[in-house]
């Protein structure tokens, strides 16, 4: 399912909310592939630690999301690697001793 950047904003705000409302706490990536981006590149474990992510319509779409995490709220951000326009995902977790950013 493909979401908006408002929906996609709402739900990561809801999330963060849920469980740690310290935004430097979280990560905020872009990536085409987002579970393998958190499971094997940042070491997220799959039910310990709170994770999301939400594909949107474009890379514009995604990188508005990102921006806003990061430079607004001050999380913590991974930009996308390589010069690409093609990645539409954005991905969220939160830090842990075990992660990596």
């Amino acid at each position: 399912m493909v979401f908006s950047i408002q929906q996609v904003k709402y739900e990561f705000l809801a999330y963060i909310k849920e469980f740690d409302q310290s935004f430097p706490h979280w990560c905020v990536g872009i990536s085409d592939a987002p579970k393998v981006t958190l499971f094997d590149k940042h070491g997220v474990r799959t039910g310990e630690d709170p994770w999301l992510y939400k594909q949107l319509l474009s890379h514009r779409a995604a990188r508005t999301v990102y921006d806003y995490f990061v430079q607004h709220l001050k999380t913590a951000g991974v930009p996308p690697e390589g010069e690409t326009n093609e990645f539409d995902c954005v991905y969220l977790f939160k830090m842990a001793p075990h992660t990596r950013q």
